[in-house]
C-alpha cells in the first residue's frame, strides 16, 4: 500500500476553511504535509504555515504531498471535500 499522495491546486481558487478542515484531517492521521510552489517548498509543521503559503503564494499551480498512514482515506477525503484540486 502506498503511503504517499499528492495533488495540484490553484491557491486562489480554494477556500481557506476547506484547507483548515483538511489540515485537521491530516493531523488526525499524524500525516506529514509538504507544499511546493515554483520557487519554494515547505514541510508544514503548523496550520499557520499552510495558510501563509496559500495566502501568499502567487503561483497559479502548487503541489501538496501528504505522507503517512491512512492515505486511501485521505484520497477519499480530498475527492469529497476539495473539489477544486486538479488531481489526486
Amino acid at each position: 500500500m502506498r503511503n504517499i499522495i499528492s495533488f495540484k491546486f490553484n491557491p486562489s481558487k480554494l477556500k481557506l476553511n476547506k484547507f483548515i478542515d483538511f489540515y485537521g484531517y491530516c493531523t488526525q492521521w499524524d500525516q506529514n504535509i509538504y507544499v511546493y510552489g515554483k520557487t519554494e517548498a515547505y514541510k508544514v509543521h503548523r496550520l499557520s504555515e499552510l495558510l501563509s503559503f496559500i495566502l501568499f503564494s502567487h503561483d497559479e499551480e502548487c503541489l501538496i504531498v501528504i505522507e503517512g498512514s491512512g492515505i486511501p482515506e485521505t484520497k477519499d477525503y480530498i475527492s469529497k471535500h476539495l473539489a477544486g484540486v486538479l488531481s489526486a
